[in-house]
């Protein structure tokens, strides 16, 4: 399947439920893919105990995004949305909420936001800023979009019995951010990465929020991004 994610031709192996996924991103004209996901380089070694539909998606998910380095682009396992054409991350290890905070800001704040991505969302990092875009790789719950919108701050999730958030150093983000990307095993798309991750954390605002997932940690996210009179 030739797909369209961003700028970027990519082909993708029609494998597994991939062809439901890429629907929205489906491309019929004419040109040479700028990426090939090759399914032959596929490595099921790296998820035990997945098979089918679910390793094909992780798969080709690792190769798409490990690929991306070349164009100034990463995958951050986030929960991403758009609320007034900017575009908003929340980051935090496995099991920690990101779904869950996306949830409260769209039944918080209503039509004024939707989901750009659930789970990989495609950053591409320039120095006059980071673009968040849509990508097939959605998540279980399958909510995103076929977008591109620019990033204006990334939050990294904590479980608190209060809610609060607090602005944070790119010292302090880096290293969750390098635990929410894919780590090449080879040296230098590894520096890639790093430099990628590092100009991240110099081009946004970056904070650390602290949550219990009742629907006022929407509330405290959103006054402490936003200036009061675009509230």
């Amino acid at each position: 399947m030739l797909c369209k994610v961003a700028d970027l031709l990519v082909e993708v192996p029609a494998t597994g439920d991939m062809p439901q996924r890429c629907k929205e991103y489906l491309y019929t004209g004419e040109g040479r893919p700028d990426i090939v996901i090759d399914i032959a380089e596929y490595n099921p070694n790296r998820w035990p105990g997945l098979q089918g539909a679910e390793l094909d998606y992780m798969e080709s998910g690792v190769h798409f995004f490990l690929k991306l380095l070349q164009f100034n682009g990463m995958m951050l396992h986030s929960s991403a949305v758009v609320r007034d054409g900017k575009a908003y991350l929340f980051t935090a290890r496995s099991g920690t909420g990101k779904s869950t905070h996306t949830r409260l800001w769209r039944e918080t704040f209503g039509d004024r936001v939707s989901m750009i991505n659930d789970d990989k969302p495609f950053l591409k990092i320039l120095p006059q800023g980071v673009t968040v875009f849509g990508t097939p790789w959605q998540g279980k719950h399958r909510l995103g979009q076929n977008t591109s919108v620019p990033l204006k701050a990334l939050c990294i999730l904590c479980r608190g019995e209060e809610n609060r958030m607090e602005p944070i150093t790119p010292k302090e983000a880096l290293p969750i951010l390098l635990q929410q990307t894919f780590s090449p095993v080879d040296p230098q798309a590894m520096i890639q990465t790093l430099a990628l991750v590092q100009q991240l954390s110099k081009t946004v605002r970056l904070y650390r929020l602290y949550c219990n997932m009742d629907p006022q940690a929407a509330l405290v996210a959103r006054d402490a991004i936003f200036d009061k009179e675009n509230v």
